[in-house]
């Protein structure tokens, strides 16, 4: 298992209807974040994704699931 995190630039804009942690709803914002990146099996995935939504302070975190296939070059 590996975790990377970087500090990014994001750009967002909250839609009608919501309640955002940071901005004003129509508006484009920006600010500083980090990006996460865990490597971790596959049968660790949901659990995963649960404890990042349990401690996101956004409404609905950015979820990539990006299956690694690095078997198929060796």
């Amino acid at each position: 298992n590996v975790i990377s995190i970087t500090n990014v630039r994001g750009y967002w804009r909250p839609l009608e209807g919501s309640n955002p942690f940071i901005g004003e709803v129509g508006k484009v914002c920006e600010g500083q974040e980090c990006k996460i990146e865990i490597r971790c099996k596959k049968e660790y995935v949901r659990n995963a994704i649960k404890v990042i939504k349990k401690i996101h302070p956004y409404e609905e975190p950015l979820i990539n699931i990006i299956p690694i296939i690095n078997e198929l070059f060796e």
